[in-house]
This record gives structure tokens, sequence and C-alpha cells, in this order.
């Protein structure tokens, strides 16, 4: 059973040369059929695996722009320009919305929600730099706390004055400041962003064993081929389905598809 294989649906049309894929199936139809039946527990179970690898792709992505933020900080500060700041700005947000989205955040409805980190798997000095992060996005960032200080710094300081200009006039005025790079956060992020990864991976694997083992122990093979697709226009091409395949050893057959083409449109 396992051995079977599928033309994908350009192959049928006899234009394209045979592509030796494995069959793949939508569990997503298959749980659907089961729950029509009662049998609900194959949904739960892809609900699950599905809410933890999403924060992992969470946490991958935050991963990518530490990356781009390491290597931006590092160029000489010669270069320091306004689009240099911004960017160093919107990639220390990103990061830090990205890592508290996917390990500590609520759960509301119609929301996918978190997968928090288990604080007696982590050391005291790793739940620190996670409950400081975690700060950081409620207080400074999700929402906005002047004149409170954060650990190290202060995130939003208000002034409110007024200057006199001569002739006995006064001139209002207020002022902001302008969190941009914050190293003591970056630190925390670049210790704590392999950690989320380990511990959501750890969960993701766990979860994706619970779904493996009920189709191939408890769901019969003829449901699992009654909904086989073509995974080609699936995954956008031959070596997606590649990718996908590739991974699959490893644990790691989920993977993100790159949306937002600036040659498009």
């Amino acid at each position: 059973m396992g051995n079977r294989r599928v033309r994908s649906y350009r192959d049928q049309r006899g234009s394209g040369a045979l592509m030796d894929f494995p069959a793949f199936t939508d569990l997503g139809a298959l749980a659907d059929e089961l729950a029509k039946r009662g049998d609900v527990k194959l949904r739960a179970l892809m609900t699950q695996a599905w809410r933890v690898q999403s924060c992992l792709g969470d946490i991958r992505q935050a991963i990518d722009c530490m990356d781009a933020l390491t290597a931006l900080v590092d160029r000489p500060k010669s270069e320091d320009t306004a689009a240099r700041l911004a960017t160093e700005r919107a990639l220390m947000t990103t990061i830090i919305m990205l890592y508290a989205r996917a390990t500590s955040t609520s759960t509301g409805k119609g929301e996918r929600g978190s997968i928090q980190l288990d604080k007696d798997r982590l050391s005291a000095s790793e739940w620190a730099d996670h409950t400081a992060i975690v700060d950081v996005r409620n207080q400074a960032m999700a929402h906005v706390y002047t004149s409170r200080s954060l650990n190290d710094h202060d995130w939003h300081r208000e002034k409110f004055f007024a200057v006199h200009i001569g002739d006995g006039v006064w001139k209002p005025a207020s002022a902001t400041n302008q969190t941009g790079y914050h190293q003591a956060t970056a630190d925390r992020l670049s210790r704590m962003l392999p950690v989320a990864q380990r511990e959501l991976k750890a969960k993701f694997d766990k979860r994706m064993a619970a779904v493996s083992k009920m189709i191939n122990d408890d769901v019969k093979g003829g449901a699992l081929f009654k909904h086989v697709f073509d995974p080609v226009p699936v995954f956008g091409s031959e070596e997606g389905v590649r990718l996908v395949l590739g991974g699959a050893p490893q644990g790691e057959s989920a993977f993100w598809i790159n949306e937002g083409d600036r040659r498009a449109g």
C-alpha cells in the first residue's frame, strides 16, 4: 500500500513525463469524513499539530529576521542613515512580536494562540530572558506605558514642557524617546530563539507522532487513498514536492511558501 504511486494531473493529460512521487492524501478531507461519522479524534490531533507547526514557523521567521538584524548592526556606524535606523527598529519589533506570538500570547475565540514554553524545562536564566522579552512585547510594543522601566531600559519616556521665547511668551512643546535597536533585548532574543525552536520542535514531533500512529493503526488504507491529490499544483512545482519529501525523514515535512513576489502585479 505504501508504495502506490500517482501521476500528476499534468501527466494524466499527457503533457509531461511521469513523475515517480509517492501518493499524497488530504488528511483534512479525511478528518472531515471521519467527523461526519462521529469520530473527531483525527481532526483534534491535526489541529494540535498544526498549532505547534504554525508557532514553529513564527520562530523560524524570527530567526531569519535576527540574522538580518545582526548583519545590519555589525555594519560601520558611519553608514547610519534614517532608513537604516528605521530598518533596525522594524526588524527588532518584528522579532519580538513573532517570538511572543509563538510562545506566550493568550488565545481568543477564532485565534490560533501560542505554544507556551514550560518553565520547568527551562533554566532560571532562560526563563528570565523569556519573561523579559514578553514584557517588552506587552508593555512596550503592543501597548504604551509611559515612564515604566523594563529591566534595563525606558522604552517610552514623555516630557511636556514650554520654552520661553521672549517678551513673556512661552512656546509649549513635547518630546518622546524613540527606541530602535536595543542591545540587551537583542542579546536575550539571540539566546532564546534557539531555545524556543528546540522546545516547539519537540512538541511538534510528539504531536505529529500521534497523527502518524492514528492514520497507520486506526485508519483503513482505502480511506487514505480515497483522498489522494496531485502534489505539484498544491506545492507549486516539482521542486516544491521534492522539498517536502526531502524534509520528511527528519520530521521537517512542514515548509513555508514565500509569498509577496515584488515582481507580481
